[in-house]
């Protein structure tokens, strides 16, 4: 089959699967092989085994998982789970052994992790809510940091002159506070508040000039 669609509600039972394309948004249980190129949907999987490419789902059980991507909310792997570039587990990741890249996930239990990075989380994350993050902490790093550079003299070395009609450099902020205005802007994102980037208003000289 080339594609295979479960809706929400939905209770599918097979002994193997093998597939091009598998959308899961209801609840789907293969008790030998899954093999699908790519799997996606908001839905429920349980599975002795999965082969694939790309796997996204809210909630994976296994035995063993073998796939190039995962990202899911729950990932459950009673024995290998093995994925060449990464793996993303936003609320909870178990797994008897773990070989990756990317490892990405909020709460774990891995009896062994086989790396190359590791990235934990913050609870109650979001793939949308970690997207807007980091466009605001692009947002204020150019702000606060872009376009500085270093100053190449010692101490002792002559200081420049001030001109009076350039603006003075803008204050260093450290990543706590970045990171603190983050927080801020995205509780009040959550109160229904919209915070967007507006230009400054003139001050009495510029509007007189």
């Amino acid at each position: 089959m080339k594609k295979v669609f479960i809706p929400k509600g939905e209770i599918v039972r097979h002994n193997s699967l093998y597939s091009e394309r598998l959308i899961v948004n209801g609840l789907l249980q293969v008790s030998g092989k899954l093999v699908v190129k790519e799997i996606l949907g908001s839905g429920v999987i349980e599975a002795g085994e999965i082969i694939c490419d790309d796997l996204r789902a809210s909630c994976v059980t296994a035995g063993n998982i073998t796939a190039k991507r995962i990202a899911a909310d729950k990932l459950f792997v009673q024995f290998e789970c093995r994925a060449s570039e990464s793996v993303a587990a936003l609320d909870y990741v178990s797994a008897g052994y773990m070989s990756t890249g990317t490892l990405s996930m909020t709460l774990s239990d891995i009896g062994g992790c086989d790396a190359d990075e590791i990235i934990t989380l913050g609870q109650k994350n979001s793939l949308i809510g970690l997207l807007w993050a980091s466009w605001w902490r692009g947002l204020f790093m150019e702000l606060f940091h872009g376009g500085r550079e270093a100053d190449a003299g010692g101490e002792d070395a002559p200081k420049a002159e001030t001109k009076p009609d350039k603006p003075a450099p803008a204050p260093v902020t450290s990543d706590a506070t970045i990171d603190m205005l983050i927080d801020i802007l995205s509780n009040l994102q959550k109160h229904g508040y919209r915070v967007s980037k507006t230009e400054p208003a003139p001050d009495v000289e510029e509007a007189a000039a």
